[in-house]
């Protein structure tokens, strides 16, 4: 299976669900993740939590005009949100390296965090999946409140977006 990853926190709550002998590829694809040094501090900490697994990690550029460009406005004629948006990239990216590379199902650890719409990414997840010819493994039993520590950990999705209004958020609650 390709996981698509997004920080080592929400790898530990998918990977508590898998079967420990499950052929298990992390694919850390996040061009949304804002500042570059975020980026790598996310990185650091999933190598961290998975040096002890026999998880192969595939990190692919990280190229945040990627991101941009798949949330413009212009781009955006559905009139969807940057968040959808920004899902639907990196899901797509993930069925792309899935099928390049002949994996048969794939995942996100993108289901297993509290800033991010679990329905529409299963929504978004599958219809990739029908057009890609793979399998999309969504499980309800993803464990959503795992207590986790000894690493780095996030207070935002990851977004420039989200980044501004958790600063907002904080300055207005004193």
């Amino acid at each position: 299976m390709l996981l698509h990853v997004c920080c080592a926190d929400c790898i530990l709550k998918f990977t508590k669900i898998i079967d420990e002998d499950e052929n298990l590829t992390l694919y850390y694809y996040n061009p949304n993740i804002h500042p570059r040094s975020e980026y790598f501090e996310r990185l650091n900490a999933i190598q961290k939590v998975i040096k002890d697994r026999e998880f192969k990690l595939i990190v692919p550029d990280y190229i945040p005009k990627e991101y941009f460009t798949a949330i413009k406005e212009e781009n955006n004629k559905r009139g969807l949100n940057k968040c959808h948006k920004c899902w639907e990239l990196r899901i797509k990216k993930t069925c792309q390296y899935a099928k390049e590379n002949n994996i048969k199902q794939f995942s996100t650890t993108l289901l297993t965090s509290k800033y991010q719409n679990r329905d529409e990414i299963i929504s978004i997840a599958n219809k990739l999946a029908m057009k890609y010819g793979i399998e999309f493994v969504s499980s309800k039993e993803i464990c959503l409140n795992l207590r986790t520590a000894g690493f780095y950990k996030q207070n935002y999705c990851g977004c420039c977006y989200s980044l501004v209004k958790k600063y907002e958020e904080k300055n207005t609650s004193r």
